[in-house]
């Protein structure tokens, strides 16, 4: 009889890997990586340049990309030593900008000096030369050894701060910013530049006197320590500083490059993980809703400007004629962002004129459906592209070409129609996209 060998077979999820063409990583569009994937976190920490020169006792480090179409180089930055003067209200650092070698000219680092302006006073540029004095630091040594001095992160934030996209735009510039500092190592420390420890004692520091806005919370979404405007602070108050952290501005966003122009980009991390961290901090659970659910359709109700005429008359219709669907008519700007965000994960098609509310589909669950009705003259892409890169389904028309005695640009503030029959068409293609989602079943034709 045979000797009997006994062979240990591994449980699943030990050493053992799957084929090598399993694991291979899925085919990116450069474009699309270096904009949209992980790419564009990879060059930012990837360039990193110190702006100081040997005799200053502060380092300035600035991290660059360039995804813009006309060449733009988009910079963020971090300095440490730091300090802050309570009575001029200006951050402070010991750093004599030094000459670029020729080497990194050649790479096209830009200078300090050349750092690009951003609509609305936003951007590094503008807050260093607006808010930090570079040869300001008279006793740095004592402030930067206490334990309880912070990392401020100094923000400037654009006048919208009622407009989803715009503010979303902006706070997810920071994520990203802060998500380089993370896997990015300091040479000088050997650490990271900013570490678990440091997140502890991170800050974010308002600079401008706009009003708070519906999304100031989100600004707490890597800062553990709650969020303070510089305009409250008082002229004896001490502010222990130690690094000061200038984030990539919302402009530099590579969601507003090419927004007027379609791309083939289907899928981003970047986009998804934003999304899932903004949910996790208002502790929305990811799937609310059963799979089985009946569909969910919301309309966007604008009140002040590109508001759909005959709006009611159309909603009506579309309760007729698709009876086992949930409509539901929503004025966002009435809610707060949570309700928001809980609407729209439950949402499965989207639909509203252009505007800002669109941008809500960031927050609806992957396969879902966006409907945008576009102004007669209007050419943006943009939600049309961040549909695709969230895997959702676009379906769109353009309105009506009505008659108008305000300025040929007055797409911002017009109302918009469209004929009702493209209209129901319009919505049927895309509730139709929707009827075998989940475990639904149901024929799209009868």
């Amino acid at each position: 009889m045979p000797h009997r060998v006994n062979v240990a077979i591994p449980h699943a999820g030990h050493d053992l890997l799957l084929p090598y063409d399993y694991r291979q990583p899925p085919d990116e569009v450069a474009y699309c990586d270096e904009r949209f994937g992980l790419q564009y976190l990879r060059t930012l920490s990837n360039t990193s340049v110190n702006y100081c020169d040997g005799d200053s006792r502060s380092s300035l480090t600035c991290f660059h990309s360039q995804t813009a179409e006309n060449g733009r180089v988009d910079s963020f930055c971090i300095g440490a030593p730091a300090s802050f003067n309570s009575l001029e209200k200006t951050f402070q650092m010991d750093c004599q900008v030094r000459d670029l070698t020729q080497a990194e000219s050649t790479k096209g680092v830009p200078r300090f000096e050349q750092f690009p302006d951003y609509w609305y006073k936003t951007g590094p540029r503008y807050i260093f030369n607006k808010y930090i004095n570079m040869h300001g630091i008279e006793d740095i040594l004592p402030v930067y050894k206490k334990p309880s001095a912070i990392s401020a992160i100094l923000v400037k934030r654009e006048e919208k701060v009622t407009n989803l996209w715009h503010s979303l735009m902006e706070i997810s510039a920071l994520c990203m910013s802060l998500d380089v500092l993370q896997v990015t190592r300091d040479q000088a420390t050997g650490q990271a530049f900013l570490t678990l420890e440091d997140v502890q004692n991170t800050q974010v520091v308002i600079l401008d006197d706009h009003p708070d806005g519906p999304y100031y919370d989100m600004w707490r979404l890597f800062a553990s320590k709650p969020t303070i405007r510089m305009s409250q602070l008082q002229a004896d108050e001490i502010l222990d500083v130690n690094t000061l952290i200038v984030p990539l501005p919302g402009a530099s966003n590579p969601l507003w490059q090419g927004d007027w122009k379609v791309h083939s980009c289907d899928h981003s991390k970047l986009l998804r993980t934003f999304s899932e961290r903004v949910s996790k901090f208002y502790k929305i659970e990811q799937e609310t809703k059963n799979l089985d659910s009946p569909l969910v359709l919301t309309f966007i109700d604008r009140k002040e400007k590109r508001r759909l005429l005959n709006k009611e008359l159309y909603m009506g219709k579309l309760s007729s004629k698709f009876p086992a669907v949930e409509i539901q008519v929503i004025d966002f700007a009435a809610l707060s962002f949570v309700e928001q965000i809980r609407i729209a994960r439950r949402t499965d098609i989207l639909v509203g004129v252009h505007g800002a509310g669109l941008t809500h589909e960031l927050f609806q669950r992957p396969g879902s459906a966006v409907v945008e009705i576009i102004p007669h003259s209007l050419a943006h892409k943009g939600f049309r592209n961040l549909a695709k890169l969230l895997g959702h389904g676009y379906f769109n028309s353009h309105a009506d070409d009505r008659p108008t005695t305000t300025p040929k640009d007055a797409w911002q503030t017009d109302d918009v129609s469209i004929e009702e029959a493209r209209f129901m068409s319009l919505i049927e293609v895309a509730v139709k996209s929707m009827y075998n989602r989940g475990l639904l079943n149901s024929d799209v034709m009868k």
